[in-house]
């Protein structure tokens, strides 16, 4: 029988293959460091995926910092985890919103964790400081998040609160596909009874308003505590971080604040953000969210920036009034004149498509000055008009002034504008994939649906399609009673993945057919 060294390289390097295939970090979640450890041959093998994606909490900054003391380590690492974890709380609190000391208590963690993580990843060497585009030598995402343990313990049980949720990347979703199930039958989701906190017989009812904010509050970096020193206030400059991600799988928000000095002052270099957050259960903070977030697109992108995808999430139990809500107009224009560099734009229902487009409405003159968008290839928007409630002619409207404005995009490749609710999916789209420009609509609502000569018209003559544009009108196989939420309209979309992280998107897909709760 041959020893290992007799092996040919090749074979050696598919038996790792073969070892590390078999790695599941459910049931033995060390067993891959402990392979790195074998030997020196095997080390870099294994370190490679060892560190091409690390989690952490505030309290292994230190031990981060010293692992990641080799070059070739911090060049494995292609996807960093903070997630911060704030202190626990019992049933005393957890129908009621945090109180001051609270707050205070969890805005020090987070900031403390952040910034600690900011000094590391500063230090780290760069062989480009002037960090012109496409140069850096790096490239590292940067994840963010924040939750506490008690979080899926007292109201709310969702899966993805709890702090050994399984789904971290796209693998796991092949590997531990009916992990909900499971867990909720464990936990007898179906049939738990606690009146307290909201439960009646498998469902959640009456949720209070105090267990909706302590769930969402909104965490802030407040850098005036004794340990910041007067010329600390500025956050380091980071530039190996040319992805920031924050998904919906936690309530709590990152103040708008916090996020445009991160985006400002540390990743300078940043290509691409990703933002899913929570529509706010207070109308106020909503407000003053929106207020500060257009302020945020307006002033704080990073030059750099060349992908911009962003979600506000809501649902029946925290938000039943939101499907009727109106977006924010002004933060809608705000937005369009503030992304015209970019290439990939996602925006799902924190503004609608009716405003972005605002400048193009076929009742307005187009002005001579418009800024056109150079570099855009794929666009996704949602608009409240795609409704089987609403009008043809508002609906009409909306595409033709999709339509003029697809003339400022000398790159789309393309756009989309959908919408989907209790009842309802619908998606417009723009493509040239097919061989050639075309405009398709696709809805499970309305009979014998057809564009409209006006819509058609003003694709065929904005200067994209050169006489060759085709139309298709398509019936989605969906009864009403079959589409629960937006979820639904998500699976029809060609830009699924900009609009939502893929580990977002399966949440999302069992959280429509109640397993998460």
């Amino acid at each position: 029988m041959a020893c290992w060294k007799e092996l040919p390289l090749e074979i050696r390097i598919m038996i790792l293959e073969k070892v590390a295939e078999g790695y599941s970090f459910t049931s033995e979640p060390y067993a891959r460091a402990g392979y790195a450890r074998v030997c020196r041959e095997w080390q870099p093998f294994f370190e490679r995926q060892n560190f091409q994606r690390l989690v952490l909490d505030q309290e292994r900054l230190s031990e981060f910092e010293l692992v990641m003391n080799t070059c070739q380590r911090r060049d494995y690492l292609k996807h960093l985890f903070l997630r911060i974890r704030l202190d626990e709380y019992d049933c005393t609190v957890c129908q009621s919103q945090e109180d001051s000391k609270t707050t205070k208590k969890n805005n020090n963690t987070f900031t403390g964790a952040v910034w600690n993580l900011l000094i590391i990843l500063s230090r780290w060497p760069h062989s480009d400081r002037s960090c012109s585009y496409n140069h850096c030598q790096q490239e590292l995402t940067l994840e963010l998040g924040a939750y506490s343990n008690s979080d899926s313990k007292h109201t709310f049980r969702d899966f993805h609160l709890e702090q050994n949720y399984p789904y971290q990347e796209k693998s796991d979703l092949h590997a531990y596909w009916d992990l909900y199930r499971l867990r909720a039958d464990r936990l007898g989701i179906g049939s738990l009874h606690d009146p307290y906190h909201g439960w009646a017989h498998g469902h959640m009812d009456q949720v209070s308003l105090g267990s909706k904010l302590r769930l969402m509050g909104t965490l802030a970096c407040r850098l005036n505590r004794p340990r910041f020193s007067t010329s600390s206030q500025q956050f380091p400059r980071v530039d190996v971080v040319k992805g920031l991600l924050i998904r919906r799988q936690f309530y709590r928000k990152i103040a708008v604040s916090t996020l445009g000095k991160l985006l400002y002052e540390s990743f300078t270099c940043l290509q691409w953000l990703r933002h899913e957050g929570w529509y706010n259960v207070d109308p106020q903070q909503q407000l003053r969210f929106e207020k500060d977030y257009m302020g945020l697109i307006s002033k704080a992108l990073p030059t750099t920036l060349r992908q911009l995808c962003i979600f506000e999430d809501f649902n029946k139990t925290l938000h039943p009034e939101r499907s009727t809500k109106r977006a924010n107009p002004s933060l809608g224009k705000a937005f369009s004149k503030s992304t015209r560099s970019l290439d990939i734009i996602s925006a799902a229902f924190i503004i609608d498509a009716e405003h972005f487009f605002a400048d193009f409405w076929p009742t307005r003159p187009l002005h001579s000055n418009i800024v056109p968008w150079r570099n855009l290839r794929k666009l996704a928007l949602t608009s409240r008009l795609l409704h089987p409630g609403i009008g043809r002619g508002k609906i009409n409207k909306l595409l033709m002034a999709a339509g003029r404005a697809a003339a400022f995009m000398p790159k789309l490749e393309i756009m989309e504008i959908w919408n989907g609710g209790e009842g309802h999916a619908c998606v417009f789209r723009y493509s040239t994939d097919a061989g050639g420009p075309q405009i398709s609509w696709s809805s499970n609502w309305g009979i014998d649906v057809q564009l409209s000569v006006d819509v058609v018209s003003c694709w065929a003559n904005n200067g994209r399609s050169c006489g060759n544009l085709t139309t298709a009108v398509n019936r989605l196989r969906l009864k009403r009673k079959q589409v629960k939420t937006y979820a639904r309209a998500i699976r029809y979309l060609k830009m699924r993945r900009n609009v939502l992280h893929v580990i977002s998107d399966y949440q999302v897909f069992w959280e429509e057919h109640n397993y998460s709760k």
